[in-house]
């Protein structure tokens, strides 16, 4: 059954496409909150997890790792949000591709006023219908 959407006045992602949402888009919502209590998902992912809260004047991850910094995005989210007017910076990357759909997802994600980042999406190569049905043939 499909979840249903506020289409007066969204708050969710899965309003870019009619009820669904991008699963590379609910992992930076997952993300943000912190990975603590979400064990059992992360631990499907493929690789290490280094989950490393920034600091202000920002430190390199050598220093990071050494101290143990391990942390939750929106508690540094929200200290510099509430010191300054303008939302930080994240940087989301793909590599091989991303959807139409999920840049969209992520840039209304960007404008919500409680997500607390700015969103820029990085990627080697927008994908559609199209161009998914000639990288398959």
């Amino acid at each position: 059954r499909r979840p249903s959407v506020d289409t007066v006045e969204p708050d969710d992602i899965a309003y870019v496409s009619s009820g669904y949402a991008p699963l590379t888009v609910r992992l930076v919502q997952t993300a943000i909150r912190g990975w603590f209590g979400k064990d059992e998902v992360v631990k499907e992912l493929q690789g290490r997890l280094i989950d490393i809260t920034q600091h202000m004047p920002p430190e390199d991850l050598g220093t990071s790792m050494k101290r143990g910094a391990v942390g939750n995005l929106r508690s540094f989210a929200k200290s510099v949000v509430s010191t300054s007017s303008k939302k930080p910076t994240m940087i989301v990357m793909y590599l091989g591709g991303v959807s139409y759909m999920e840049i969209s997802a992520l840039r209304f994600l960007s404008r919500h006023p409680t997500f607390p980042y700015h969103i820029v999406t990085v990627t080697t190569k927008i994908i559609n219908g199209s161009t998914l049905l000639q990288s398959l043939g």
